[in-house]
């Protein structure tokens, strides 16, 4: 029944709040309108007479899964919600597109999460990718961070070839503004970009820069114009070379700074993992779902045959076996020091939504409680954005956006996935697939210039 005066209330769910305390049992959640009135044990919790009531008994209520790195296409809208996932990062768009794109999910024109971003990706000239804008002096650094702000951008990011001199008056510029930036890192290391200001490293990156021994060296950026396997493999292999010593001592600066890892482990290692079979037979089910026919063949192809995530040569599993072993200590290090470790999953490559929640796994795997892994990808990732105010866990005053899951998440962490009932800012939300979704402004073919080189050009 629909609520006659705007409440809705969810009975009956043991409730996982966020904050990490312990659940509580027999909960209720009160909603008005968009946001949560009350939480509490149901005894505790009035339910207006003419509320829409919600009966989750014996189900497990948690808040909306975030997702903070993702690459965002028109057609990944309802695959996010159906997993869960009410709010994401766009980490590489066009701003004047993404903008648009997350105006009409707020307006109700398109169904999908919330869609915080960064626009477009800062680096060097010549852009070598549709959205990034190549700065060309520190100057232009300052000029373009408020334009990206004045479009709605949340956070700065900055891409890999960016050198240290134009990475500090980009963290200047952002941090006058309150907005953090966080980097896909190449040519500054971690250590140098931490002491430039940088916020977050996606992806983990900058690691093996900073950490190899001195006689070493890596040069990744051969790489660029072969196909993507070989670059996938080699990207990985090199966390392999890390000096754990001096990979020790730099995640204790890293934690002291409060520079947030972000380490994708659901895209970047899944060839590492013991999972990855199991992975490649469950995105072949959705490459063959006729409802997701609207999805492009690139990406159904990439999921019917995980080809990306088989590697035939022992020798390169071997060290990316390693690799992914020192990854999974120095995050377990960076988050006993105090480090935020926060949960993204890079997705396209994997199906969206379904990749988050693999991400939770990786962080299981890590070492994490289920606890940990699911308070990282919902209160730890808002705070990161900026938005803990209004989402990331449940509480009174903040939006409605829950989750229901059939099998407690505590007790197996792959429960994440029974995902039964996703609400979003009040109102339950069409969870199914349809052949025919879209959205009003698909993602357009880029074209120079861009919205930022216009505004610059502009003066």
């Amino acid at each position: 029944m629909a609520a006659t005066d705007g409440w809705t209330a969810l009975v009956g769910a043991t409730i996982i709040d966020g904050h990490g305390g312990p659940p509580i049992t027999d909960g209720s959640v009160l909603i008005h309108d968009e946001r949560i009135e009350r939480v509490g044990a149901r005894h505790d919790v009035e339910v207006p007479e003419d509320a829409a009531v919600i009966d989750a008994t014996g189900r497990f209520a948690l808040p909306g899964l975030i997702d903070v790195h993702v690459h965002y296409f028109e057609w990944m809208g309802e695959l996010f919600l159906a997993h869960g996932v009410t709010a994401v990062k766009d980490v590489g768009n066009d701003v004047e597109w993404i903008a648009t794109a997350s105006d009409e999910v707020e307006s109700g024109a398109a169904r999908g999460p919330r869609i915080f971003y960064t626009g477009n990706g800062l680096d060097v000239p010549p852009p070598r990718r549709d959205h990034f804008i190549g700065l060309e002096d520190a100057e232009m650094a300052r000029q373009v961070v408020p334009l990206l702000a004045e479009k709605g951008a949340i956070a700065i990011k900055v891409r890999e070839l960016l050198p240290v001199e134009l990475l500090r008056p980009v963290v200047e510029a952002a941090h006058e503004l309150g907005l953090k930036v966080t980097g896909h890192l190449r040519a500054t290391d971690a250590r140098k970009a931490a002491l430039a200001g940088i916020d977050g490293l996606e992806h983990a990156s900058g690691l093996v820069q900073a950490t190899i021994d001195p006689w070493i060296t890596v040069d990744l950026d051969t790489l660029e114009a072969r196909d993507i396997y070989a670059k996938y493999v080699a990207d990985r292999k090199a966390y392999a070379l890390i000096n754990e010593h001096r990979a020790g001592e730099l995640v204790t600066m890293l934690a002291a700074r409060d520079v947030a890892m972000i380490p994708t482990m659901s895209g970047w290692w899944r060839m590492a993992s013991a999972r990855r079979d199991t992975f490649a037979t469950e995105d072949t089910v959705y490459a063959e779902d006729p409802s997701l026919a609207y999805v492009p063949d690139e990406a159904r192809s990439i999921w019917a045959t995980s080809k990306l995530y088989e590697i035939d040569d022992p020798d390169d599993l071997a060290q990316l076996s390693v690799g992914y072993r020192k990854i999974q200590a120095l995050l377990r290090r960076h988050r006993e020091e105090g480090g935020p470790l926060l949960a993204g999953s890079d997705t396209y490559l994997s199906v969206p939504g379904l990749s988050l929640q693999r991400e939770l796994l990786f962080l299981v795997d890590c070492g994490f409680t289920p606890m940990e892994a699911v308070g990282i990808a919902t209160l730890d990732n808002a705070r990161f954005m900026g938005q803990d105010r209004d989402i990331g866990s449940l509480a009174a005053g903040k939006m409605a956006d829950i989750i229901v899951l059939d099998e407690d998440p505590l007790a197996r962490i792959e429960n994440i996935a029974t995902v039964s009932t996703v609400i979003k800012g009040g109102a339950v939300v069409d969870i199914s697939y349809h052949s025919d979704y879209a959205v009003p402004t698909p993602r357009p073919v880029m074209h120079r210039p861009l919205w930022v080189e216009r505004r610059l050009a502009e003066g």
